[in-house]
């Protein structure tokens, strides 16, 4: 941002022409005070060091986004994830591995030739990168023998009594609970223990926005952790959304 040119040049990686309606309305409010771009999240741009930007966000997580998301971290320009805290997400088996050794209570789960795994059903099989062609693909295993091709992360299946997600957004934490007949998303109170939780993940990947899949059944499981958030159910989504860009790009540095 230029004294001529005092609204700020943000860059987020994100479809123009389908995707989240929360999203389309906080690109609505960004372009009320700064020149929004929206980058197509399968495309890489190598020229976005050169572009003068005042934020880069990765909206949408694709591959050739994260690869952008590095040019940004490595040009210096302000964002609101690491580069190497989201890279690490898209590796099941390396995240999984990470919460559990710094304490965090995860399913129990295994990599490898079907023939190697000992989890007992119910196990969800799944492909070890998310990012990769087929990294939405599962398998739900809920009785016997587990057979699949090649190698996959297994993961025990923890029936839910309640499930979450926790939205962090900066410093603001949103919880909704999933209905278990339409699974319908409903805010509820943020404990204070999620609260905690959301500050660990968030020092452990280096995030500043993040979502996370908590089931609870007898203990409590962190199942996922997403770098993109979807905050479907917040009702001050945008709001929290847009007051942490704004925040980021007055500080001039990186959320994390």
């Amino acid at each position: 941002m230029s004294n001529d040119d005092p609204r700020p040049r943000i860059a987020i990686s994100y479809y123009a022409d389908r995707g989240n309606p929360i999203k389309f309305e906080l690109f609505e409010r960004l372009r009320s005070w700064a020149d929004l771009e929206l980058l197509d999240p399968e495309r890489e741009h190598p020229e976005l060091g050169e572009r003068d930007l005042d934020l880069y966000h990765m909206a949408r997580w694709r591959p050739a986004a994260l690869t952008d998301l590095e040019r940004a971290c490595a040009a210096g320009i302000p964002t609101l994830n690491s580069y190497a805290g989201a890279g690490r997400l898209g590796d099941r088996l390396d995240r999984s591995e990470t919460l559990r050794d710094n304490g965090f209570h995860v399913p129990a789960f295994q990599f490898g030739r079907a023939e190697d795994i000992t989890l007992q059903p119910p196990v969800v099989v799944k492909p070890r990168h998310e990012r990769g062609p087929d990294g939405h693909w599962l398998h739900l295993v809920r009785t016997g023998p587990i057979e699949f091709e090649g190698e996959q992360f297994v993961e025990r299946y923890v029936v839910p009594q309640r499930s979450y997600k926790i939205f962090r957004v900066g410093d603001r934490v949103r919880t909704t609970r999933h209905d278990a007949a339409d699974g319908t998303p409903k805010e509820t109170k943020t404990s204070r223990r999620f609260v905690h939780l959301t500050e660990r993940v968030a020092a452990l990947f280096e995030l500043g926005i993040f979502e996370l899949d908590i089931v609870v059944h007898k203990s409590l499981y962190v199942v996922d952790v997403n770098p993109v958030v979807s905050l479907e159910g917040v009702a001050d989504a945008v709001e929290i959304y847009d007051a942490l860009i704004q925040e980021t790009i007055r500080n001039g540095a990186s959320l994390w």
